[in-house]
């Protein structure tokens, strides 16, 4: 209850700050490019380690900018352990056969392989504080704070991303009677537990919370590749981790665009499109860090695009659609002789949190935003392709100039 408490507060002071902003008259004066706060999923090994996302402003920003945002992620994934293989025949062997049949053809007390176990349930809370200011005309720096809290969601705090209301939806709209056996498990529930193929051990359980760690970007709006209709930035960024099970610092780069079609003066759309790179714990700061993937270079692709109309009371509105696409955390290679070992009280979808380990990583962001004295933006998330991301994610943001 603390821990809600001090999201709410936060929250709540934000807003009452926001007013401290001055209105301008034009929509080309009241918004920096595409107004998108941080939407990275709540994804069970991504809150972990640091992730690039698409800055799709158009310029430096003017003041000091500080965001606040808040965000509730459903995620879920039934216990299995998973073998590796490290005789070349078994791995040749496994390859001819389905993930999900695997098991039947090798005797498992007697492989020769690295294993690791994974356990997913419940909802991810995030808290993200990022503060902004132009050090020179074209050059900004951005430092970041994130936080998180395993929940089990339960009202008034997790509305539609409560087990509850998914389930209900499953069942009444799209997906049919528990397709992935969370009533078989028990609905509102609060664990993740993985243990990696080194026997390093994370265990979060209700109301765990932990600090994920600190950001640093820094980016350039080079003035010979800016126009008044298109737009293009590059990035830098190094993520310090500060979580006991990941002590380390990821850096990484990333391009990005943003490209005008004005309709009148009152209206525009906006295309984002952004692509990055980074290296996860290049530094490591301590020895028995948990291994959160075997791909030690996590690239991503973004594209985005916003309609925006200003009001007469000139307010802003900005309704976006945003796709994000990642690559695998695990070799892809290595997921065609992996042998899953089913539990034996689940039989739908079953593998789902391990195998999605070994594909691409995307979902979809539908945001809606009003820009006056202050941003304010919502947002709802959907993992269309079910790869670990939260069923359901939603979030709010408030961003304001000092």
């Amino acid at each position: 209850m603390k821990i809600r408490l001090l999201y709410v507060l936060a929250f709540c002071l934000s807003s009452l700050l926001s007013y401290s902003q001055q209105l301008d008259s034009t929509i080309i004066n009241i918004k920096n490019g595409i107004s998108k706060p941080n939407i990275l999923s709540t994804h069970p090994f991504g809150i972990f380690f640091s992730r690039i996302q698409a800055n799709f402003k158009t310029h430096a920003t003017k003041n000091h900018n500080i965001q606040v945002g808040l965000e509730s992620g459903n995620v879920w994934g039934t216990q299995i352990k998973t073998y590796v293989p490290n005789d070349k025949a078994i791995r040749d062997e496994a390859r001819k056969h389905a993930w999900h049949q695997a098991q039947y053809y090798f005797d498992e007390p007697s492989l020769n392989a690295d294993s690791f176990e994974l356990q997913i349930d419940g909802i991810i809370k995030g808290l993200h504080i990022n503060t902004s200011f132009k050090i020179a005309k074209s050059h900004e720096l951005n430092f970041g704070l994130r936080l998180f809290m395993l929940t089990r969601g339960k009202r008034p705090f997790s509305i539609i991303t409560g087990d509850e209301f998914i389930e209900y939806f499953h069942k009444n709209v799209a997906g049919g009677d528990d397709p992935f056996d969370r009533g078989v498990f028990g609905l509102s529930k609060a664990e993740i537990k993985y243990v990696d193929r080194n026997g390093n051990t994370l265990n979060l359980k209700n109301n765990d919370f932990f600090v994920g760690g600190l950001e640093t970007n820094y980016y350039y709006y080079p003035e010979a590749l800016n126009f008044e209709k298109f737009h293009v930035n590059f990035g830098g960024h190094l993520g310090t981790n500060l979580s006991t099970y990941n002590l380390s610092i990821d850096l990484g780069a990333s391009a990005n665009a943003v490209k005008k079609l004005e309709i009148n003066n009152k209206s525009n759309f906006q295309f984002g499109l952004g692509i990055g790179a980074l290296r996860k714990s290049a530094i490591s700061l301590k020895q028995d860090n948990i291994d959160f993937g075997t791909n030690n270079f996590i690239a991503h692709i973004e594209n985005a695009i916003e309609y925006s109309h200003r009001s007469k009371g000139g307010t802003v509105h900005s309704f976006g659609v945003d796709f994000y696409c990642q690559t695998s955390l695990n070799k892809k290679d290595e997921g065609e002789y992996i042998i899953p070992i089913r539990n034996t009280d689940a039989h739908k979808a079953w593998g789902h949190g391990v195998t999605n380990l070994y594909r691409t990583n995307n979902y979809w962001t539908f945001l809606y935003s009003f820009t006056k004295k202050a941003t304010f933006t919502v947002y709802l998330q959907q993992d269309f392709t079910v790869n670990n991301n939260p069923d359901i994610q939603t979030g709010m943001s408030v961003g304001f100039n000092l």
